[in-house]
């Protein structure tokens, strides 16, 4: 036998499961999680027993670079600075400490919180008892102090050097290459390594005579502007620019008249100027001795530029004209 039930019944009972659903999601995923209690008597260490957890599980949120809430757990000194809820944890009492509240689900928001986006699970029973442990201890770095200094960064060994990312310069002339978190520049003409880029904000422990680095990780791409004389380098959630450093020289050139535009040849070797006279000369940038004139616009010359490989002169004019002109004999 069917019983028919009036349509606002009907509603009411299905706005109840609707509730009784979201509550019981709600209840499995507010249950706290229980924290172990640690039988191990020897002290923790942050560097080799914390750490590691943290990476796995709270560092892509809360690391230098990215520090939701404005927390950082990359040290204690960090970690009692604590961000916009105050201290993360309060030494010898791991109880009290937020941090393992909000790491046990104890108290909310979660840490890691459901459905992060690098899918970083909870802490387990241990991981949570080994972290309480360690607040209990006095939370205090592998140096003895909570007030720690920034971490010291090795180089990567030197049997880890990958190439992940290639970049050539516009006009040719450079390369530039991810080797580890290293980048070199080369000289593509020649092959001659030219320099390794380094960021003296990067800490860097070891070897003095290495060369310093680029990132602390792996150098993943790597990209150069239109101009050539800017390099873009990707690695873990950085992305750097470097600019290549000008050799700025003043050149007294005997021009006698106006100078409407000027180039400068990919090597550096020639130098273009375009004259009032709407004649263009060549010059020798080492000395500044004229090389060649070039005559044939009929109008005032606004643009030079050199081709990729500084054999030829383009010329833009009034006279409705653009002149390709070669530079090693002048025609």
């Amino acid at each position: 036998m069917s019983t028919r039930i009036p349509h606002a019944s009907v509603w009411l009972v299905g706005c109840w499961l609707a509730v009784t659903a979201t509550h019981g999601r709600m209840a499995i995923a507010q249950t706290p999680i229980p924290i172990a209690t640690s039988t191990r008597t020897d002290a923790v260490s942050f560097d080799r027993d914390i750490m590691p957890i943290f990476r796995k599980k709270c560092l892509a949120c809360h690391s230098s670079s990215e520090a939701y809430g404005d927390l950082v757990l990359e040290s204690p000194a960090a970690m009692l600075k604590g961000g916009d809820a105050g201290p993360a944890i309060v030494p010898k009492q791991g109880a009290a400490s937020l941090l393992l509240k909000l790491a046990s689900h104890q108290a909310e928001p979660f840490m890691p919180p459901p459905g992060n986006d690098v899918a970083a699970p909870p802490m387990t029973s241990a991981e949570l008892g080994l972290l309480k442990l360690w607040i209990d201890q006095g939370a205090t770095s592998d140096s003895g102090s909570a007030a720690i200094s920034p971490r010291d960064w090795r180089p990567l060994p030197p049997g880890i050097n990958p190439i992940y990312a290639v970049a050539i310069s516009p006009d040719g002339q450079y390369a530039a290459c991810g080797r580890a978190n290293q980048i070199f520049i080369y000289h593509v003409p020649t092959g001659q390594l030219i320099t390794r880029l380094n960021d003296p904000a990067v800490q860097l422990r070891g070897d003095d005579s290495r060369p310093g680095v680029a990132h602390l990780d792996i150098v993943q791409s790597l990209a150069f502007n239109p101009d050539g004389d800017m390099l873009a380098s990707g690695g873990f959630r950085t992305v750097k620019l470097w600019r290549r450093p000008r050799d700025v020289r003043t050149l007294n050139l005997a021009a006698a008249q106006s100078v409407t535009a000027v180039a400068t040849s990919p090597s550096g070797e020639m130098i273009a100027t375009a004259l009032a006279d709407n004649s263009i000369k060549l010059w020798n940038a080492a000395d500044g001795q004229p090389l060649a004139t070039l005559v044939g616009h009929e109008g005032p010359i606004h643009e030079v530029r050199f081709s990729h490989d500084g054999q030829r002169l383009y010329s833009a004019s009034e006279d409705h004209s653009v002149r390709v002109w070669q530079t090693l004999d002048g025609q």
